[in-house]
């Protein structure tokens, strides 16, 4: 180890937290913390909500101040670190964040800021989850987990200034990069809106389903491990239906299992919309014969529609699709609402010019998209680089 670092459990470094008494504290309001309440790219919170002894969730309960850390503990949430500031007098978290106040005679808050941050300490405490639905580490084990740092309170300080500084030029070349990313997906978007919204020469439209057949698949009873087990016919969900060209599906079922189920078979180049929950409106071509579940609209081929023509096309139209999705806990756009959109009805050498058209711009953005999508994993990597020299001594 190098000179002047010590090993020692980082439960050492800290002082006890409390948890709020609610019958103490019944005419205060509180601001609360929750886990979604954490960015998990700027490990900044984005949001508090007032609550008080009346309207507080039971989770809201661990005492914070300004300078503690917050870790979360739980998946998904596992990895989302904070250092509090002082914008609020009274603040509360989640329980299942851990709270760590360090001791400031011997550690700097930011210095466990920033080693919660390691790629060391994150793949460890992904080792260490336990429980089969909501798999989590407990307080005690983030806090028996050991760490180096400096001794001396001056080298910490020129660590955390070093790395403040480092990482404040690695955030500003990253939101230029997200800028970039976002122009040129707004610039494909653009397009995509200018084709559709300015209906030129032999421009006709029809609902949908007064010019092609729609369809939708099923569930086969997950108790018959028979209809699953061994099977070799694609099972599309509408998770995997949000790319342009549909080219695998995750799991299968058998014979048994489409015979015995709502479950169909549709053909390649049906056009498949996603319709329930958080995927509701995505679309993709499907690029080999599949089964699908019941939350997939397949919009099956014919000679009068080219399946790239209706992709771009509902690929425009998914805000106005989402709009119409009914229900809260689930919301579903429904077959019916699908087939009754109006949907330009062009002739097929048309359809092909539009198609190329976009094609070759959405070529040109994918390719943006992907360079920019490269910078940021490689900023992601710097700092990940710079945060083990850092607790190697090597900064």
């Amino acid at each position: 180890m190098k000179q002047g670092w010590e090993i020692k459990p980082l439960g050492d470094m800290c002082e006890k937290t409390s948890n709020i008494k609610w019958q103490e504290n019944q005419n205060i309001e509180f601001e609360y913390i929750d886990l979604s309440a954490v960015s998990r790219e700027t490990l900044k919170i984005t949001e508090t909500v007032s609550v008080n002894s009346t309207n507080a969730p039971s989770r809201a309960k661990k005492i914070v101040k300004t300078n503690d850390i917050i870790f979360a503990t739980t998946r998904p949430t596992l990895k989302r670190v904070v250092k509090i500031s002082n914008q609020y007098n009274n603040q509360i978290c989640s329980t299942g964040y851990v709270v760590l106040r360090s001791k400031t005679d011997l550690i700097e808050p930011e210095i466990i800021f920033y080693y919660l941050q390691t790629e060391m300490y994150m793949d460890r405490m992904e080792s260490m989850q336990r429980g089969a639905n909501y798999p989590a580490v407990t307080d005690k084990d983030v806090k028996e987990t050991i760490f180096s740092y400096p001794v001396s309170k001056g080298e910490q300080k020129r660590i955390v200034a070093k790395l403040d500084e480092c990482f404040g030029a690695i955030d500003k070349a990253r939101a230029n990069v997200e800028k970039n990313l976002n122009n040129a997906k707004e610039l494909f978007q653009s397009k995509l809106n200018q084709i559709f919204s300015q209906k030129g020469d032999g421009w006709e439209e029809k609902k949908l389903g007064e010019v092609a057949k729609t369809t939708a698949g099923g569930t086969p009873l997950k108790i018959h491990k028979e209809y699953y087990e061994n099977g070799l016919i694609p099972w599309l969900r509408s998770g995997e239906v949000g790319v342009k060209e549909i080219t695998e599906s995750k799991m299968f079922i058998t014979e048994l299992g489409l015979e015995n189920s709502s479950a169909k078979l549709v053909p390649k180049n049906s056009v498949m919309i996603a319709m329930y929950g958080a995927t509701a409106g995505e679309v993709g071509v499907l690029k080999f014969e599949s089964s699908t579940n019941q939350a997939v609209c397949a919009i099956l081929p014919n000679d009068k529609l080219k399946p790239e023509f209706l992709y771009y096309y509902f690929l425009n139209e998914k805000e106005n699709l989402v709009s119409q999705a009914v229900g809260n806990a689930q919301p579903n756009i429904s077959q019916q609402k699908i087939k009754n959109i109006l949907i330009p009805f062009l002739s097929i050498e048309l359809q092909e010019k539009i198609v190329g058209q976009l094609d070759n711009l959405f070529e040109k953005t994918q390719s943006l998209e992907s360079n920019y999508q490269q910078e940021l994993d490689a900023l992601d990597e710097l700092k990940k680089s710079i945060l083990q020299k850092a607790f190697n001594g090597e900064l």
